[in-house]
């Protein structure tokens, strides 16, 4: 528990340089690690310590558009119990994982959010010509579909900490990959 907590609070007080490059060489971090299957997926992350994931998922509700009271929801897939949905604890929820979500002014069916470990990152929840869930935000300053973020955490000492955070996503005109390297 205590690991987790200091984990947490790493995140929150994540201090940050950012790197850009292709990510191309990156994208191997995913290679070993289920995708979320999950109806409506937005965005997962991992962590380099266990194969889970937390999905990011649009609820869909009347004409196909986004649930407006509940627009977005937030759990583990824990693939080290056979897949089991779970839901985010307390703590990681206060501290990293959780967010406030409020329709975007003049922008119908999206809605603007921001994680508590990625306070300064808005990020855009909305749903493409076919209906399919996309969120969008600034990936190496550029305007980007967010696909999925890999957290390097270091757990060789007694307290966790967060090395660097890395954001993977595409560019919605042309498919092209963009990837963003934060390092604490």
């Amino acid at each position: 528990m205590n690991k987790l907590l200091i984990l947490l609070i790493s995140l929150l007080l994540f201090n940050s340089t950012t790197f850009s490059q292709s990510g191309q060489e990156r994208l191997k971090v995913f290679r070993n690690r289920i995708k979320p299957d999950d109806p409506n997926v937005l965005f997962y992350i991992h962590k380099n310590t266990n194969p889970n994931a937390i999905v990011y998922a649009l609820n869909i509700g009347v004409n196909n558009k986004i649930d407006k009271t509940n627009p977005i929801e937030v759990f583990w897939r824990r693939y080290q119990e056979d897949g089991k949905k779970k839901k985010l604890g307390w703590l990681e929820k206060t501290f990293a994982f959780d967010f406030k979500v409020n329709p975007a002014s003049g922008k119908e069916n999206t809605y603007v959010f921001s994680l508590i470990a990625m306070k300064e990152k808005k990020l855009y929840a909305t749903q493409n010509k076919k209906g399919e869930p996309l969120v969008l935000t600034s990936i190496s300053g550029k305007t980007a579909i967010l696909n999925k973020i890999y957290l390097m955490v270091d757990d060789t000492k007694r307290i966790q900490s967060v090395s660097s955070m890395e954001l993977f996503g595409k560019d919605p005109k042309t498919g092209k990959l963009i990837y963003e390297k934060i390092l604490k």
